[in-house]
């Protein structure tokens, strides 16, 4: 499998180029990064996305929102499928998505960690069965230079137990108080160098119910974006997330 990556020198595309390169039967073609510099690379790295060498058989992408975006669109031209792991897409970029899909196949996913893929669907059950009479808290915590707050993965489980019954969505600070019933309260901390926490506190009378999960090493999400990648070069256009990776 040869695979471009966009996004190449920040720390995520980093370690998913070493994770890569230490798999059999993977090569990085050739990355792309706003900030290429003139040293030694195990790969070519380009400055522009327009500079990339064909021949690939898919796009990885772990830049930026805008980066993302151009991602997709190049991708959707050279009909090659694209691994979006950026988050923090606005609807813009949701647009752009929906647009490229009709051309390619595009793997999309606020959290590649299978562990959060499944606290996700626990999230759906367990607010459907606690029902609206349980308040839903969702915690989370990334180190300091996240750039974006709550977390994609946070309005994910936020969005899984307000399907599941509970009602509006809020950051602790627009919350009303006293707190109305069925609200799902999002409580974001960016300190540290924390790679991903989350808990979901579901809050009754008289008991408590939590599910967390911790990520220790931003290694589970290069080998969940890997196994996308194997995914979706075998796949139709259309959109994909860790849900069909499960499947």
């Amino acid at each position: 499998m040869r695979i471009l990556l966009n996004g190449a020198l920040g720390r995520m595309g980093r370690c998913f180029a070493d994770c890569a390169l230490a798999q059999d039967g993977v090569q990085i073609a050739a990355g792309v990064d706003s900030a290429a510099i003139a040293q030694e690379q195990p790969f070519p790295v380009y400055a522009d996305l327009l500079d990339l060498p064909l021949g690939a058989d898919v796009l990885v992408d772990f830049s930026s929102p805008v980066g993302a975006k151009q991602a997709l669109l190049w991708c959707a031209d050279a009909g090659l499928p694209c691994v979006i792991c950026t988050t923090g897409l606005d609807a813009a970029a949701a647009r752009t998505m929906d647009f490229c899909t009709q051309r390619i196949p595009v793997f999309s996913s606020a959290n590649l960690s299978l562990g959060a893929a499944l606290m996700t669907e626990l999230c759906r059950v367990a607010a459907a069965a606690l029902g609206p009479g349980f308040e839903v808290d969702i915690l989370e915590q990334h180190h300091r230079a996240k750039a974006d707050a709550p977390s994609g993965t946070a309005l994910a489980l936020a969005a899984a137990a307000a399907a599941a019954g509970h009602g509006k969505i809020c950051g602790e600070a627009d919350c009303p108080l006293p707190r109305p019933e069925g609200t799902v309260v999002l409580h974001a901390l960016r300190a540290g160098t924390a790679v991903g926490e989350h808990e979901v506190r579901f809050s009754g009378r008289d008991e408590i119910l939590r599910i967390s999960h911790t990520v220790a090493s931003r290694e589970v999400f290069a080998r969940g974006a890997l196994a996308a990648a194997r995914f979706l070069i075998c796949q139709k256009p259309g959109l994909y997330q860790m849900k069909d990776l499960i499947k």
